[in-house]
Formats: C-alpha cells, sequence, structure tokens
C-alpha cells in the first residue's frame, strides 16, 4: 500500500511539473491565427502566454471552438482578434457571452479597408507589411493598458518587430521587382487571402472562390480565360482549400501550382514565399 502511495505521488509530481512555475504565473492572451500569435509573442516577449483559437491546418472560415477552449477563455485576460474573419463574425458575440469579462482587441483597427470584390471587403489585414505595422502598434498599445508595468519592455519589442516588418517588405519588393522575365503581374488563388499583398505591390489577384462559394463551370471558363490573357504563370494552392479547381485552371492555363499558407506563424517567411512563387 506504502509503495502504490509513494508511486502515486511521484506521478502527479511529474504531472505537475510539466505546467512550470513561471507559466502558471503569466496571464494569457488568445488570439484568432496563428499570425497573430507571431506579432503578439514578439512584443509581450514573455510577459503572457499566448494561445490561438482556430488551430494550425484549420479555417478560420468555418473553424468551430472545442469545450477546451470556451473553457479557457473565462481565465483570459485579453482576446486579439484580426477584425472581421469569418469565425470572429460567427462566434465573437458568444464567446463574450461565455465570457463577459473578456477584453477585445481589435488588431485591424485604423487599416484602410481593401476590397476582393466590388462591395466585398476582405478581412485578410495581416498578408501586407502595410498593415502589419499597424497590427503591430495595436497590440503593443493593448498590452500597455493591461500590463502598464511593462510598458517599456512592450515598446522596445515594437521596434523590434517593426525593424523586422521594415526589412521584410525591403526583400519582398526586391524579389519582385527582379528582371526575370515575367510578363505578368497577376496570379490566381482559390480563396482571395492575399488582397492586401496584391495592393501593396501592384498585383492582380484573380480569386476562384465567388463570396464563399464555389465557383460554376462558366466562372471557372471565364477565370482560365483571363489568366491566359493576363499570361497568370502562378496559381496558389492554400492547405486549407481543396486544391482541385486550382489544379484544373494550372493545367488549362499552363501555370505553375505553389503551395503557400498565410495562416502560417512564421509571418516574415510566408511573405517571403508568396514573393519567390511569383517569380
Amino acid at each position: 500500500m506504502k509503495r502504490t502511495l509513494f508511486v502515486l505521488g511521484l506521478c502527479l509530481l511529474g504531472f505537475t511539473s510539466c505546467s512550470s512555475p513561471e507559466n502558471s504565473r503569466r496571464q494569457t492572451i488568445m488570439v484568432t491565427i496563428e499570425p497573430l500569435r507571431y506579432f503578439t509573442e514578439q512584443i509581450a516577449g514573455k510577459n503572457f502566454n499566448v494561445e490561438t483559437m482556430v488551430r494550425p491546418g484549420n479555417s478560420p472560415e468555418d473553424y468551430e471552438p472545442t469545450p477546451r477552449q470556451m473553457v479557457e477563455l473565462s481565465h483570459t485576460l485579453l482576446y486579439i482578434k484580426v477584425g472581421n474573419i469569418g469565425f470572429e463574425r460567427t462566434w465573437m458575440s458568444r464567446l463574450l457571452k461565455n465570457a463577459p469579462h473578456l477584453k477585445v482587441i481589435n488588431s485591424s483597427k485604423g487599416i484602410a479597408q481593401a476590397y476582393s470584390a466590388p462591395g466585398v471587403p476582405d478581412p485578410h489585414t495581416w498578408m501586407s507589411c502595410k498593415n502589419a505595422r499597424i497590427i503591430s502598434i495595436n497590440i503593443c498599445h493593448a498590452l500597455v493598458k493591461v500590463a502598464p508595468q511593462d510598458s517599456m519592455t512592450f515598446k522596445n519589442n515594437l521596434n523590434k518587430m517593426l525593424k523586422v516588418i521594415h526589412q521584410t517588405d525591403h526583400e519582398v519588393k526586391a524579389i519582385l521587382h527582379q528582371d526575370t522575365g515575367r510578363k505578368s503581374r497577376a496570379f490566381v488563388i482559390y480563396h482571395p487571402i492575399l488582397t492586401y499583398f496584391a495592393r501593396d505591390y501592384h498585383l492582380i489577384q484573380l480569386p476562384m472562390e465567388q463570396e464563399g462559394r464555389e465557383p460554376s463551370a462558366r466562372e471557372m471558363q471565364q477565370l482560365v480565360q483571363k489568366a491566359q490573357r493576363l499570361h497568370v504563370k502562378t496559381i496558389f494552392i492554400q492547405r486549407q482549400f481543396s486544391p482541385r479547381n486550382a489544379m484544373t485552371i494550372a493545367f488549362a492555363a499552363k501555370a505553375q501550382p505553389k503551395d503557400i499558407d498565410p495562416l502560417n506563424y512564421e509571418w516574415k517567411k510566408e511573405m517571403l514565399l508568396v514573393a519567390c512563387s511569383l517569380q
């Protein structure tokens, strides 16, 4: 019996050691997507635990939070949202009912709206260096409000983040301006997640998805004709969506399919990957 209790005690000790005292003391911030976790962690440093609501591999257009995540929100200090992405439009009011104390920060506040189609505002603000600067500043302001004693740390980290963003913008421009004999600045993508990227770098985004629905056969034919007319060489395939339609257009337009993941935590890496894929 004593031996059994001893072993049980060791198991409990091992379990509690998995969560370090440092982690248990830090308060939690929840963000909607992985890129926001990247920006928040760079600015917050080690002052907070940062968790992502839409887990990697899932689409923020139709994600549903798990029961465990709903419980975690009751212990969360701050929620940083993209702004108006699908998950937030569907779930934010319900999340606030579950955790009425929750402070919600719109990281896209102050960003000039771009449109993926006439009358269709685009919520994917983070795929832009100009926007990333505003997002980072908004996050810093939010952190200073909830932890003013650490304001200097946040501001110093913000300055470092702004330098990274500036360097990323410089590298993207250098890649896109290389003389590679490219005849087109247009690209095809299923879900129009690169609207702001295209705006910043004077590119043309041709989305397959029409206001959240699959393209019809006629729309696919029209898109192929437009891609051919604009000499499109790149078809972007996102891991959250089926590649079937993209591959159909790639074959018809004689373009190269390229895998990207704009929901990747490694924001700078993904920005450069998109630029390189357009060469």
